[in-house]
């Protein structure tokens, strides 16, 4: 009667476009607030995102020495880093103690929406058990 849902496959190159957008994000709030704004915020954490997603899309793996990183461990890198934005947001106030009661119900709100996230990058960096993402990018680099 109905067929099964069999959802799309991700292809590893689209990786490269979540993290150009990230940086672009991450251009654009540098442009309007400045440079201060890296210091004052959690948005490094959307800088370090952006650059795994776009490693992520553009090459299969990474060496630096002894250690290799594959294309599935940066997008995995890339999602729990892009979670850990919006609680860490709120999380200054709430270890100081001195969050009103919003902000606490937006870091408890932000942090369960996080773990969607980092689900995502792990399950991707663990070989895509629930998620399924096709490799389309051969290119290695090392330093």
């Amino acid at each position: 009667m109905f067929a099964p849902f069999v959802p799309p496959v991700v292809k590893q190159s689209r990786f490269l476009y979540l993290g150009l957008l990230d940086l672009l994000l991450v251009g654009g709030l540098a442009a309007v607030f400045g440079l201060g704004v890296f210091v004052r915020s959690p948005i490094v954490l959307v800088a370090i995102a952006g650059i795994c997603a776009v490693l992520a899309g553009t090459v299969a793996a990474v060496s630096f020495g002894p250690v290799t990183l594959s294309w599935r461990h940066l997008v995995g890198v890339s999602y729990v880093t892009f979670a850990l934005v919006w609680p860490a947001t709120y999380a200054p106030e709430v270890v100081a103690g001195s969050a009103s009661e919003q902000d606490l119900l937006l870091f408890v709100v932000t942090a369960v929406g996080a773990l969607s996230l980092a689900f995502y990058g792990v399950d991707v960096a663990r070989g895509g058990r629930h998620f399924s993402v096709s490799a389309d990018v051969d290119r290695e680099v090392g330093w």
